[in-house]
């Protein structure tokens, strides 16, 4: 029991190490913009790390 429970232990920093971090808050700019379409932020792993992209504009 007590292996178990050091497993835990020791497993658990881990765990909620890798769990993904809240969005930040960001103003949207929602002027009609022709021929351009709006792409949501979203996370992306970059060298092993996760990455907040923003969203955007793109044609």
């Amino acid at each position: 029991m007590k292996r178990i429970l050091a497993g835990v232990l020791v497993a658990l920093p881990l765990f909620i190490a890798a769990m993904p971090k809240q969005a930040s808050a960001l103003v949207i700019d929602i002027g009609r913009h022709h021929h351009h379409r709006w792409i949501s932020g979203h996370w992306e792993r970059i060298n092993h790390h996760r990455v907040w992209i923003r969203g955007h504009y793109e044609r």
